[in-house]
C-alpha cells in the first residue's frame, strides 16, 4: 500500500508540476468528492477504504509542501488537522493546527482553530496542559473581541477554573 501511495504522490507531483497549483488542488477536490460519494453509499458496518483517506492525506501534505504560498495551503493544513483529530491522533492534529496558526495568521477559520487547540489540550491530550489551554483561549479572546457574549463568558469561566478538569466541572454543576 505504501508503494501505491508513493506512486500516486509522485504522479501528483509530476501532474501538478505541469499544471501548477490549480491542477494539484483539482486533484484534491476530486479525491474529496470520491470519498464523499463513497461514504454516501456505504452499507451499515462499511467504512471508506483506508487507502482513499491515506491518499487524500498525502495529497494535502504534498500540496502544502509544494505550494505553501498558495491561498489553499492553509485549508490543506486545516483539513489535515481535522483528519488527525478524527483519527484521535491529537498530537499530530495539534502540530498541524500550530503550523496553520503560525504560518497563516489571517486564516479565515483561525478562531475555530484556536478554540480547537484549547479543547485538544484541555480534554484530549493527557496529562492536561493548562498553560496551553490558557494560551489558546487568551489568544482567542484578544484576537476576537467581537466574540458573542455567551462564548466569551464561557471561555472566561473556563480560564477561572482551569484547575478543574471538564469532568470535575460537570460533577460540580450536578
Amino acid at each position: 500500500m505504501r508503494l501505491f501511495i508513493g506512486f500516486i504522490c509522485l504522479t501528483f507531483a509530476l501532474y501538478s508540476c505541469s499544471g501548477g497549483a490549480s491542477s494539484a488542488y483539482d486533484e484534491i477536490k476530486k479525491m474529496e468528492a470520491d470519498i464523499t460519494e463513497l461514504s454516501e453509499n456505504l452499507q451499515p458496518g462499511e467504512i471508506v477504504p483506508e487507502e482513499k483517506t491515506n491518499l487524500l492525506e498525502e495529497l494535502l501534505k504534498s500540496f502544502y509542501q509544494m505550494y505553501p504560498e498558495n491561498e489553499h495551503a492553509p485549508e490543506c493544513l486545516d483539513k489535515l488537522h481535522m483528519m488527525y483529530s478524527g483519527r484521535m491522533d491529537y498530537e499530530t492534529s495539534a502540530r498541524y493546527a500550530d503550523t496553520l496558526l503560525d504560518k497563516y495568521p489571517n486564516y479565515v477559520n483561525r478562531a475555530m482553530i484556536l478554540e480547537s487547540q484549547a479543547s485538544t489540550y484541555d480534554i484530549y491530550l493527557q496529562p492536561r496542559d493548562t498553560s496551553k489551554v490558557r494560551y489558546y483561549y487568551e489568544m482567542l479572546l484578544s484576537e476576537y473581541p467581537e466574540l458573542p457574549k455567551d462564548k466569551r463568558e464561557g471561555i472566561e469561566s473556563r480560564l477561572e477554573n482551569l484547575h478543574l478538569s471538564i469532568e470535575q466541572i460537570i460533577m460540580q454543576n450536578n
